[in-house]
């Protein structure tokens, strides 16, 4: 009988254990239950905003002169002076090279001695048809009285006639022609700048010839400067003549701005570009012709619009939409978004001023999970 109740004593304890140990996971089990209903997502908020937009492009481009000028003698001949050298600056009319000019001068004396002469043989005819005319008057009043004869009146009437004085004065202006036309090749032995500039290249020396051909040498204006880039079709549409452009010169560090003053109308027909000049100040000559910069061009502006980070928006099956955060909760809105630059988009529909959108986590929740805000607006 002892040895029954012991076994009796032993099977009660090890169910009680066993009821024990259910009713402990049962509790546990209650309680995994109560922290899962307390579990939440850690989400960083923004409040939407109005702002503006700005689409922007970068474009490569190359700076030039706004004036490259080619010297050319009018009159070809060999160099006797140069008075400039590559890189010089120079001033408007300055001297820049002087051509041989002995036989032109030689020429020039002749010319003027072949004018001074036709200029006396005109005076000297003149005076001559001044006597005649008188003469004639005279001879004209006696032939009327019957006092000569007819011959003699025409022969005085001949020599009263101004066409002896008419080739006088052709002679006259022949000459003055050739005058000046060798006076002004004389000229055309000093050559000098139309501009003010700088030398940019030379292709003449002392003693060489010179023709009015080739250039002798150019000279650029760097006060005035443009940069030229080439843009694609889906760009030109979206900038404008007169537009305010960003230039970065990476090879001096600087950033400047310029202004576009050509937009050409048809596009490169082997490269498809459409050709955009861009103006640029040049003043304290520290850019130099010839300099690649990177040109940003504003593409889109929206001013004044709801913008939310880019990040925020998420995509699924074709349909755009952020989640904001109402009592702890995340509320999926659908938006119909509009200008996307990256960093942030345009909301056109579905969001107002102020509502807190979910700008990190966004990928960790659906509509109703409970979340926390850990950073941002609150």
């Amino acid at each position: 009988m002892i040895k029954r109740s012991v076994k009796y004593l032993l099977l009660t304890s090890v169910i009680l254990m066993l009821l024990t140990a259910c009713t402990q996971n049962t509790n546990d089990s209650d309680v995994s239950n109560d922290i899962k209903e307390e579990n939440y997502v850690p989400v960083e908020i923004e409040s939407i905003k109005t702002d503006t937009l700005l689409e922007k492009a970068t474009v490569n481009g190359q700076i030039y002169p706004s004036k490259d000028v080619m010297i050319l003698p009018k009159t070809p001949g060999k160099v006797s002076r140069i008075n400039v050298e590559i890189g010089d600056k120079v001033s408007k009319d300055q001297i820049l090279f002087v051509l041989d000019d002995e036989d032109i001068q030689k020429q020039v004396k002749q010319a003027n001695a072949a004018l001074n002469a036709a200029n006396k043989s005109y005076e000297i005819t003149s005076e001559q048809i001044k006597n005649a005319q008188i003469n004639f008057e005279r001879t004209k009043e006696l032939y009327e009285k019957g006092a000569i004869p007819k011959s003699q009146y025409e022969q005085a009437e001949l020599a009263a006639s101004e066409k002896a004085l008419e080739a006088a004065q052709a002679q006259v202006n022949q000459a003055q022609i050739s005058y000046d036309q060798l006076k002004e090749a004389l000229d055309n032995t000093i050559i000098k700048a139309p501009i003010d500039g700088i030398v940019s290249s030379m292709n003449i020396d002392e003693g060489e010839f010179a023709s009015n051909a080739q250039p002798a040498m150019n000279l650029i204006d760097v006060d005035q400067l443009y940069v030229q880039i080439n843009v694609t079709e889906n760009i030109v549409s979206k900038i404008k003549e007169g537009q305010e452009v960003s230039i970065s010169i990476d090879s001096l560090s600087k950033q400047i701005k310029g202004k576009i003053d050509k937009i050409h109308p048809a596009s490169d027909p082997r490269t498809k570009l459409y050709p955009v000049k861009i103006n640029i100040n040049n003043e304290e000559q520290e850019i130099m012709a010839g300099m690649f910069v990177k040109v940003v061009l504003q593409t889109n502006i929206r001013e004044n619009v709801l913008v939310v980070k880019g990040d925020s928006v998420v995509e699924k099956n074709g349909k755009s939409y952020v989640y904001i955060v109402e009592d702890d909760n995340a509320v999926q809105k659908d938006v119909i978004t509009g200008l996307d630059v990256g960093s942030y988009i345009e909301i056109k529909e579905g969001l107002r001023e102020n509502e807190k959108v979910i700008i990190k986590g966004q990928n960790y929740v659906e509509d109703g999970t409970k979340v926390k805000v850990v950073r941002g607006d609150k």
